[in-house]
């Protein structure tokens, strides 16, 4: 089952995940509702190892992939900075309980 909810960006981070030094992004958590809490499980980091096998696009292509993907919400939310995402209005979709996808609510900001 798919839902969207209301919500706000709470944790915004641009780095590497600490127990896998080799991916790099943008990592983010959301406050939906009172007391519902998600993240957004790595889906905005790119694999940057230079063994890294990957069948669809090659390595340089993702990272760009990446960065424009940060490029745009960094657009939508009308900030320069990651750390200027927090707070922002978000519509979150969650699907069989898990995070699926987020918006920037620009028609509010």
């Amino acid at each position: 089952m798919t839902t969207k909810k209301l919500g706000k960006i709470t944790f915004a981070e641009f780095g590497t995940i600490r127990d896998y030094p080799f991916l790099i992004g943008l990592q983010l958590g959301f406050r939906i509702g009172s007391g519902f809490s998600v993240t957004d499980n790595g889906k905005y980091t790119v694999n940057i190892s230079p063994e890294a096998k990957l069948k669809e696009l090659n390595r340089e292509t993702m990272i760009t992939k990446s960065i424009e993907e940060v490029n745009r919400i960094l657009k939508d939310a009308k900030v320069n900075y990651v750390s200027e995402l927090l707070n922002k209005p978000v519509e979150v979709t969650i699907e069989d309980d898990r995070f699926k996808d987020f918006r920037i609510l620009t028609e509010v900001l």
